[in-house]
């Protein structure tokens, strides 16, 4: 009871200690066992491909261990990447005992102040070559990423579905691929990836060979030829075998039987075991099996990248095999291409184009936009997301650019029943507030999902899930903001305005970040319940919260004081139900939203339902003055729900006023309340160009002139055309604008169509735009001083779906959730949503100011004074780790990018 218990407690506390005993799981799992022919053991840091075409009949019948390897076979241990054994429970199954870690474990327990890891690979390994009478097999079949010179690391790692995902993945007696793991032969021979189909081990006709189950896809040459090891050499008289060391993992006492003499074992040839005596034999792949410039293998085995890899890289990996749905008879994607930089998507087989044409031999619903609820990793109308993300990073040291998450959250597992859930310590808890199914979830989440009693928290009857557009928002509240209750209530009113001009009937998402660490718990304990008095549910809920009804409300606390902004609205974004999202509002900054952004948005989503990879641009400004028009609450303008705070803003109808009168700017530092230090903002705040200075809005919202005089007006605003000199900000702006006051005039060129801005101009300003956002991430100097300091979040509606069928937006251009901080590459998922060929466009119509009333509802002395020092910069204390983050999503979107135009490129040379 006693050795139970602690090593219960060792195994909870460090389940890495799991892989020591990996040798005995044929015994300790006997029970499961029986009826199989054989067992064995591998690692989480290993994919399988087409494990059943590898392993040949003589793995099989004729040694009861084989290990394979990826050529280091010279070094003489069972790897734990993967070995499997003949199921004989009473010898092989007990050769373990031959470890005294394992076999006297009430010995080795006995002094827990002096435990020590042992790995499996060194006295296993070592107790199995030692016995005369164990057959064992060291195969040359695995490969990894171990050496930066292998063409992995050029091309990355290819993992076919093939065409038909949905068949079963047990093996059978009849042969078919289920999954394959292919790459490069050479650097050189890159190119033949591109043009390969990526189900081309079905084609019976080409690659027969492949199909043929029974013959070996290596074969030797040459004869067999004994191996020594320092074993032997000792034995010989050698004293100086006896300091030999190949396994820096394992202790010393294994080496000499472990290790064979330097250059005697090639990484072309496989060791045998057979009667207690060592034998090599050279190998070669079989010729015409694979296609010239591809090599394939049956795992891959991740050693060097998954100390980089960060969650947002590998999120289009997570439905790789989701089976196939009511709304489409497959599964969800063709597969994968692995990369150091993370999972890209294998593009699709036999298409007519890798756009939204219908494959040849999928039958995709005619509706395209219904595809993308089978197809990403984000929430629909009933089922939450099962994301995990990380609101807070440190760099780690060590590889360069790694990073460690110290602070996770994830949405909580909606079901039937309740279930207990365990914590992440030092992670973020997770309260729903408010959901429209009318359901609260009273537990917490701590770092991960966690089941609670409702079953969906969207209803149906108030969503059209391809026409509705999603507001997501975010809100950070800080010990400084709990301090002043005032200050917390207004930036919640703030918030509810937000969702009021929305509009009850559009969905909404608000996530709100609260510092627990808090000195004073009673300033927590208030502030949980002024947002539940906003926001929660509550037997007196009156018409003053109809605009609620289609809200999801959620609480994330932990022990910072501030997290990344970006994680909040990843997390919020993936909690949408919708297939269009408008995220990137910084209520912080006392920004509202137009009147009538909403519909605005639900008109662009309707006219693009057949068009995917869309992504729209809100503007932002700061008002120079509050909307005197509206004199009191009871002003019919204001409409807003009885009893409640909220903050008014204005509508696309006075455009033309503040254009002409020029009373908002672009920049909206100038008028923050919490300032960056000295040398933060370095880029996006300049309004050179922009609208800014000039008069205010008059109390009677005066219209403009009718007659406009041309000079001025050219004066006044530049052409569309002359885009050469701006910042890429100040293009959309620019854009906007014309198109904008167009909308409200009704007419196709600005003030009473005298700009004569043709479509085609429009076409042509939309590519520069397209190719001044690509242009930031040539990693000039210039172009990433503007990128790294650009001081907006830029407000953006988005398409879940991408440009192709293979692009899901929410999991190929995720915000980078380790950028946390002001100003920190805030443009770099624009530029890069660019680079994958989205089309960026502009809102027009819709947009988001501050006004003095917003601005100094949610500022005062004190928090001006607690931020006095405050720092825009990124949270991340590490240049070379943001440098290496920044290059691995370059890299990532150019590669994606690359592999699209290729595709198409081929398909249309066919």
């Amino acid at each position: 009871d006693i050795l139970n218990s602690m090593l219960s407690r060792q195994i909870i506390n460090l389940p890495y200690i799991l892989v020591e005993y990996k040798p005995a799981f044929g015994h300790i799992f006997a029970d499961y066992l029986k009826g199989y022919s054989h067992w064995g053991y591998s690692d989480l840091d290993v994919v399988f491909g087409d494990l059943n075409r590898w392993i040949t009949d003589d793995e099989w019948n004729d040694y009861d261990i084989v290990t394979y390897g990826f050529g280091d076979q010279d070094k003489l241990y069972l790897r734990g990447q993967f070995t499997f054994h003949r199921n004989d429970a009473a010898y092989i199954n007990q050769l373990w005992r031959g470890c005294k870690y394992l076999s006297e474990m009430d010995v080795r327990y006995a002094h827990p102040d002096k435990l020590k890891f042992e790995s499996a690979e060194g006295c296993y390994s070592q107790a199995v070559i030692k016995k005369e009478d164990v057959r064992v097999k060291y195969a040359v079949k695995a490969f990894s990423d171990v050496s930066e010179n292998s063409p992995i690391y050029a091309h990355g790692m290819y993992l076919s579905l093939g065409s038909d995902s949905g068949v079963s993945y047990t093996s059978s007696a009849g042969y078919n691929a289920k999954s394959v793991l292919y790459t490069a032969e050479t650097i050189e021979s890159g190119d033949k990836l591109l043009s390969l189909p990526s189900n081309w081990f079905e084609d019976q006709k080409t690659y027969s060979m492949y199909a043929q189950r029974d013959l070996p896809l290596q074969q030797y040459v040459g004869e067999r030829s004994k191996v020594q090891t320092y074993r032997t050499l000792y034995n010989q008289g050698d004293e100086d075998a006896s300091n030999v060391k190949c396994m820096y993992w394992a202790p010393k006492e294994y080496q000499m039987d472990l290790c064979t003499v330097d250059g005697t074992v090639k990484s072309d040839e496989v060791v045998f075991l057979e009667g207690g005596v060592l034998y090599k034999q050279k190998f070669i792949q079989r010729e015409g099996v694979f296609p010239e410039g591809v090599r394939s293998f049956p795992f891959f085995h991740f050693q060097e990248w998954k100390r980089t890899y960060r969650t947002t890289q590998l999120l289009s990996s997570h439905n790789i095999r989701n089976p196939p749905t009511s709304s489409s008879s497959v599964g969800s994607m063709t597969g994968l291409i692995v990369t150091k930089e993370g999972t890209l998507p294998l593009l699709s087989p036999n298409t007519v184009s890798s756009g939204w044409k219908d494959h040849a031999h999928r039958p995709w619903s005619s509706n395209i936009s219904s595809n993308w609820i089978t197809f990403d990793t984000g929430a629909t109308s009933s089922q939450p997301s099962n994301n995990r993300f990380c609101l807070k990073s440190s760099p780690k040291g060590n590889p360069k650019g790694a990073v460690v998450c110290e602070v996770a959250a994830a949405w909580p597992t909606l079901d039937t029943t309740t279930h207990a859930s365990s914590s992440l310590e030092d992670s973020a808890s997770v309260s729903i507030i408010r959901s429209p199914s009318e359901t609260t979830s009273k537990s917490n989440v701590r770092g991960k999902k966690k089941e609670s009693t409702a079953t969906s928290w969207w209803d149906d009857h108030l969503i059209d899930v391809n026409n509705d557009v999603t507001l997501a928002l975010t809100l950070q509240i800080t010990a400084s903001h709990m301090k002043e209750k005032s200050v917390v209530q207004n930036l919640l009113a703030l918030t509810d305005s937000n969702i009021f001009m929305w509009g009850g009937r559009q969905p909404s998402v608000l996530l709100i970040h609260v510092d627990s660490s808090v000195k004073d718990p009673e300033l927590l304990v208030t502030t949980i319940e002024i947002i539940k008095d906003t926001f929660a549910h509550s037997s007196k809920s009156t018409s003053s919260t109809t605009h609620l009804q289609n809200s999801l409300i959620a609480v994330v606390e932990s022990n910072e004081g501030a997290v990344s902004r970006k994680a909040l609205m990843n997390m919020a974004s993936n909690a949408a139900p919708t297939r269009w999202i408008v995220s990137g509002l910084e209520l912080e900054r006392g920004l509202v939203l137009s009147q009538e952004a909403s519909v605005y948005a639900m008109r662009e989503a309707k006219v693009y339902a057949e068009l995917p990879g869309h992504v729209f641009v809100l503007p932002q400004f700061a008002s120079k003055r509050d909307d005197t028009r509206i004199k009191s609450a009871n002003d019919e303008r204001a409409q807003f729900p009885e009893g409640r705070l909220m903050f008014s803003s204005i509508g696309a109808d006075l455009l033309p006023t503040i254009k002409g009168k020029q009373s908002m700017t672009s920049n909206l530092s100038e008028y923050d309340c919490v300032t960056c230090e000295a040398g933060d903002e370095l880029g996006g705040g300049a309004d050179e160009h922009g609208v800014g200075g000039g008069e205010q809005l008059t109390d009677d919202g005066g219209e403009v002139d009718d007659e406009i005089d041309d000079g001025a007006d050219q004066k006044n605003r530049r052409r569309l055309e002359d885009f050469s000199s701006l910042t890429v900000e100040e293009q959309i702006e620019d854009l906007w604008w014309d198109l904008s006051i167009a909308d409200v005039y009704g007419t196709p060129g600005g003030f009473n169509g005298q700009a004569g801005a043709s479509l085609d101009a429009i076409a042509k300003i939309h590519d520069r735009i397209e190719v001044s956002l690509i242009s930031l991430l040539d990693r000039s100097e210039r172009h990433l001083d503007y990128l790294r300091h650009f001081d907006k979040s830029p407000i953006l509606m988005i398409d879940r779906l991408g440009p192709s069928k293979d692009v899901m937006t929410l999991d190929s251009v995720p915000e980078v959730e380790e950028f946390g901080g002001r100003t920190c590459f805030n443009l770099l998922r624009l530029s890069q949503l660019a680079t994958l060929g989205y089309k960026v466009g502009v809102l027009p119509g819709a947009f988001a100011a501050s006004y003095p009333k917003t601005r100094a509802a949610v500022c005062t002395d004190s928090i001006v004074k607690a931020s006095r020092h405050a720092s825009c910069d990124c949270d991340l204390d590490s240049e070379s780790t943001m440098k290496e983050i920044l290059m691995d999503e370059v890299k990532r979107v150019a590669k994606v990018t690359v592999l699209l135009r290729e595709e198409n490129s081929r398909i249309e040379a066919s």
